[in-house]
């Protein structure tokens, strides 16, 4: 994907519309609500909130070293029970997201790319990706638990945040 620094801050205003709509539902709930587990084969909705968390370290760390992997050996599962550090850590992340984003050149865009074979194998080998590529797998997977999180809040017949009207929900 070959793409200029107005098409990659376009992308990084629609990571960051997502990310809002997971942050206000984090902020919607309570510190009980965040154990809830709205199905036998689900986790907990904290457990949603500190997925995401762990994805996006993975690709920011995977902007700066250029190297991909799902692997965390450093999860802390103890945010799963904190709305509060949860709500920190997914802003420093989203600060170091926004901060390579707007420190990287326009020339500089196109010329960096992550390795990423061994975390997309199933692509095949030498699987390459650039910034902006890594930046819309980010989205997708934050839409994907959109979708997952819009089922646990209707199984739980809670409220949605009105941000969540983009989808709209109310």
């Amino acid at each position: 994907m070959d793409i200029g620094s107005s098409e990659s801050e376009t992308l990084l205003e629609n990571y960051k519309l997502h990310r809002k709509l997971t942050r206000d539902l984090l902020l919607s709930l309570n510190q009980e609500q965040l154990s809830l587990k709205p199905f036998s084969v689900s986790g907990t909705f904290g457990k949603q909130f500190r997925h995401l968390l762990d994805i996006e370290k993975c690709y920011v760390e995977s902007l700066l070293n250029g190297f991909l992997a799902f692997y965390r050996s450093d999860i802390d599962h103890s945010l799963e029970t904190n709305r509060e550090r949860l709500i920190q850590e997914l802003d420093r992340e989203d600060a170091k997201l926004e901060k390579f984003f707007k420190g990287i050149r326009r020339e500089k865009v196109n010329e960096k790319y992550v390795d990423c074979t061994q975390a997309v194998q199933y692509l095949g080998d030498n699987i390459r990706a650039s910034p902006v590529r890594i930046l819309s797998w980010l989205t997708e997977h934050e839409i994907l638990h959109e979708g997952e999180l819009l089922l646990y809040v209707r199984t739980e017949r809670m409220e949605f945040p009105k941000s969540w009207m983009i989808w709209g929900l109310k």
